[in-house]
C-alpha cells in the first residue's frame, strides 16, 4: 500500500500504539502526546481504514475505553511507519481549502468526498465546512457523475486557477503548492524549465517580469499543461486572435511552447500559443521599452492626464513627473489588456494598499472620477476600474510621494524580494525613513542573494522562508503594516539626530506665536523631538473642517477686480497664523496666472493651493465668496477656498470634506442670501 503522507502526529500515536500494543487509558495517551481525545478517536478510526485495506481486523476496543491490537497489526504499522512518506508540517486551513479548490477546478479526477477525506487526512466534518467555505465564493456543484466540479468555461477556469494560485503564493505557501502536484501527480522538476523559459520570453520581449510573478506563472503553466493534455483548450473569438497575434507576445509564447513540448503530454495547438501570448500581455511588467511605442500613445497622454489632476488634487507636484508618467504607463497598458480579456489575475497584496495607504487611495478613487468623462479614458476603459486595479495605480503614487518627501539617506542593509519594482521600490523609500541612519546596499531577488560577498547588518525580506547567511533577517509584508513599520523602526535607533531635529526646530519656530506667551502645544513637540518615543512633529491626522469654524477665515464680497484682490485677502488669516509663507501665495499666483491649473472642485468654486514645499506647514482653510462672479480663463467663479497643504499629507483629509460639504446644501443656503460662515457652520453642524 502506498500511502501519500503520514503527518507528524499520526506517526506518534502509530508508534506509541505499535511500541505498547495496548493503550489503557485514552486520556492519559492524549495528555502524554500532546494530542486531544478527539483526535485519537480520529485517529483509531483512519488506522481501521488503513487495516481494512491490508486485510486485517480494526482495533479492538477495550471495556472502560482502552486500545488493544495484535502482534500482527502492531508489525503491520512498523512496516507503515518505515516507508513512511512523513508530511513535515501540517496544513492551514487556509491551505486546505485553496488545494480543494484547485482540485476541483483542474478536474484531474472525479473527486467524491472520501478523496478529500484520505488526501487531507481530515474528518468529514473539517471537509463538508471547507466545501461550504468554497460554495460562498465558487459555483461548486456535485453529482454521481462527476463527484464535486465547477460548470466553467475554459478561459474563466483558468483564470480562477490563476487567481487561486496566487492567493497561495502569496502567503508564502510553496509547500502547499508541492502538495497540491504530489496528489494530482505533477513533476515540480520541470518548474526551474518553465522560469527559465518565461525569462527568454524576456529576451524577446524587451520587457521583464517580476520575479514573484514568474514563480507563480510557472507553477500555473504546470497546472495549465495537465488542463491542455485533457483536450481543454481555450476559446478564441475572431477579433481577440487578431489583437493577440499582431503583439509580440505571440511570437514569445510560440517560442516558449517549442521549448517546453517535455511538459506537455500532447501535441500543443494554436489556441494555448494563443493563450500564453494573451497571459505574458496581461502579466505585471517591471521593465517595458516599449511603453511608448505607436499603439500607445494615446494611453501615454492618459497618463500624463491622470498624474497633472493627481497634482492638482493632491497640491503635490512631482520632481520626476517623466519617471512616474513611464511607470503608470506600463502598468495601465496591463489593466487595458486584462480588460480587452477579461481576466483578473491582480496580486491578492492589493487588499492591503487601500488599508495602509488610505489616503493615496482615496486621491487616485477621486482623480479617476474626475477623468471619467474624458474620451480617452472612456475609449480604453469602458467598464469602471475595480477597486484593486485603483490600488495598483495608486502604489505608484503613494511610491512617488515618498520618495518626493524622503530627505535623508539611510546606512547599511539590503531588501530581498521577488515582488514587482513598483513594490520594491516602495519598500526601499520607506525604509529609508524609517531607518535613517543606515545604507541600503540594493534589492536583490532571492535567488541572488545568497551569493552576496559583503557583510551586512539587517535584511529585510518579504519571503518568508528566506534567511540571509549575514546580519539579522527581518521579515515584512509586501506592503507594510503599522506592525512591520513599528518593529522596523525599533530595529536600530542612533543618538545622532540632530540634524533631523534642526529642520524639525526650524519649521515649529516658524508656527510658533511671538507675543512673549509661552506655547503649551508647541513645549510639547519640542518635547517629542528629544524622546524617541516619536521620530517626526506630528500634527494633527484627524483635521476636519469643523476644526476651522473661525468666522476670521470666511470672507464676502460683492466683487473683486482682480486674482491678486482674492490672494491678498484670503491667504491673510493663513499668513498671520504662520500656516504658509508668502511663497506659497506667490507659486499658487504662479499656478493659475502663468501655468492654467484651475482646479473647480464644484461649478464655480475654484480650489487654490500647491505644493507644501512652497512654504506651507499645517492644514488650513480660508474661503471667499463674491456675489458678482470672477472670470478666470472664462469660467466664472462665485467661491474661493485657499487650502495650506503639509508634508505628511495631513490636508487630504479636508479635500474630501470639502467634497461632501459642496454637495450639501451648502451653496444652496449662499445662493439664498445667507451669510458664508453661517452656511458653513449650518452644514458643518448639518
Amino acid at each position: 500500500m502506498r500511502m501519500l503522507h503520514l503527518d507528524t502526529n499520526y506517526c506518534l500515536f502509530l508508534h506509541i500504539l505499535s511500541e505498547r500494543l495496548e493503550i489503557s487509558s485514552i486520556t492519559a495517551t492524549a495528555n502524554a502526546a500532546g494530542l486531544s481525545r478527539r483526535m485519537i478517536y480520529y485517529y483509531t478510526e483512519k488506522l481501521d481504514s488503513m487495516f481494512r485495506q491490508v486485510n486485517l481486523p480494526p482495533v479492538e476496543r477495550k471495556v472502560g475505553g482502552g486500545l488493544l491490537i495484535k502482534a500482527q497489526q502492531a508489525e503491520q504499522i512498523k512496516v507503515w511507519l518505515e516507508g513512511r512518506e512523513t508530511r513535515k508540517y501540517s496544513l492551514k486551513t487556509s491551505e486546505r481549502r485553496q488545494i480543494l479548490e484547485l482540485l476541483i477546478l483542474l478536474e484531474t479526477k472525479k473527486w467524491f468526498l472520501r478523496d478529500f477525506i484520505e488526501i487531507l487526512d481530515v474528518s468529514r466534518n473539517t471537509i463538508v465546512k471547507d466545501i461550504a467555505a468554497l460554495k460562498t465564493i465558487r459555483e461548486i456543484h456535485s453529482n454521481k457523475a462527476r463527484g464535486y466540479f465547477m460548470d466553467l468555461e475554459e478561459r474563466a477556469r483558468r483564470t480562477q486557477i490563476y487567481q487561486a494560485v496566487q492567493k497561495m503564493g502569496d502567503s508564502g505557501q510553496d509547500q502547499a503548492f508541492h502538495f497540491l502536484a504530489q496528489i494530482a501527480d505533477l513533476n515540480c522538476d520541470k518548474l526551474v524549465l518553465l522560469e527559465r523559459e518565461l525569462r527568454n520570453t524576456e529576451q524577446i520581449l524587451n520587457k521583464q517580469i517580476s520575479g514573484n510573478d514568474a514563480k507563480k506563472l510557472a507553477q500555473t503553466m504546470l497546472l495549465f499543461a495537465r488542463r491542455s493534455d485533457a483536450g481543454n483548450h481555450p476559446e478564441w473569438l475572431f477579433s481577440e486572435r487578431i489583437i493577440i497575434m499582431e503583439r509580440l507576445e505571440y511570437k514569445a509564447a510560440e517560442a516558449m511552447l517549442q521549448q517546453l513540448q517535455s511538459v506537455f503530454k500532447q501535441a500543443v495547438p494554436q489556441e494555448e500559443a494563443l493563450y500564453y501570448g494573451m497571459l505574458l500581455l496581461c502579466v505585471e511588467k517591471n521593465v517595458d521599452v516599449h511603453f511608448k511605442s505607436s499603439p500607445f500613445e494615446e494611453l501615454v497622454q492618459l497618463t500624463e492626464t491622470m498624474v497633472t489632476i493627481f497634482e492638482q488634487i493632491s497640491g503635490i507636484y512631482f520632481k520626476l513627473r517623466y519617471r512616474i508618467v513611464e511607470n503608470i504607463q506600463t502598468h495601465i497598458k496591463v489593466i487595458y489588456y486584462r480588460h480587452v480579456f477579461q481576466i483578473n489575475i491582480h496580486p491578492p497584496v492589493l487588499h492591503e494598499v487601500s488599508k495602509q495607504y488610505k489616503k493615496v487611495f482615496g486621491l487616485t478613487e477621486k482623480m479617476l472620477q474626475m477623468l471619467s468623462s474624458n474620451w480617452l479614458f472612456q475609449k480604453y476603459f469602458t467598464k469602471r476600474l475595480t477597486s484593486q486595479e485603483i490600488a495598483g495605480i495608486a502604489l505608484f503614487f503613494e511610491e512617488a510621494i515618498v520618495k518626493e518627501q524622503l530627505k535623508k539617506a539611510p546606512d547599511k542593509l539590503i531588501i530581498v524580494s521577488d515582488y514587482a519594482d513598483v513594490l520594491n521600490s516602495l519598500l526601499e523609500t520607506q525604509l529609508k525613513q524609517l531607518l535613517p541612519e543606515m545604507v541600503l546596499e540594493g534589492i536583490f531577488t532571492t535567488d541572488m542573494a545568497p551569493f552576496l560577498t559583503q557583510k551586512i547588518n539587517f535584511c529585510i525580506t518579504t519571503d518568508m522562508h528566506y534567511i540571509h547567511m549575514t546580519g539579522q533577517t527581518i521579515y515584512v509584508g509586501a506592503v507594510l503594516s503599522e506592525e512591520d513599520k513599528k518593529r522596523l523602526f525599533n530595529v536600530k535607533k542612533t543618538p545622532d539626530k540632530m540634524m533631523g531635529r534642526r529642520d524639525k526646530l526650524r519649521k515649529l519656530l516658524y508656527n510658533s506665536n511671538s507675543n512673549g506667551v509661552p506655547d503649551e502645544a508647541l513645549l510639547d513637540q519640542v518635547e517629542l523631538l528629544y524622546s524617541d518615543e516619536e521620530r517626526s512633529v506630528v500634527h494633527s491626522e484627524l483635521a476636519t473642517l469643523a476644526d476651522f469654524r473661525q468666522e476670521e477665515l470666511f470672507f464676502e464680497q460683492r466683487k473683486v477686480t482682480s486674482f491678486s484682490e482674492v490672494l491678498t485677502q484670503i491667504a491673510k488669516p493663513l499668513l498671520d497664523r504662520k500656516w504658509i509663507k508668502t511663497e506659497y501665495v506667490a507659486q499658487i499666483e504662479r499656478d493659475i496666472c502663468e501655468r492654467k491649473r484651475l482646479l473647480f472642485l464644484f461649478r464655480g468654486v475654484l480650489l487654490l493651493h500647491t505644493d507644501y514645499r512652497e512654504g506651507s506647514f499645517q492644514p488650513g482653510v480660508s474661503m471667499l465668496y463674491v456675489k458678482e462672479a470672477f472670470f478666470i480663463d472664462g469660467e466664472a467663479v462665485h467661491l474661493f477656498i485657499l487650502l495650506s497643504t503639509e508634508e505628511k499629507m495631513t490636508h487630504v483629509p479636508l479635500l474630501f470634506e470639502l467634497d461632501v460639504l459642496l454637495n450639501s446644501p451648502f451653496l444652496m443656503h449662499l445662493e439664498s442670501g445667507v451669510g458664508l460662515f453661517e452656511a458653513f457652520q449650518m452644514s458643518v453642524e448639518g
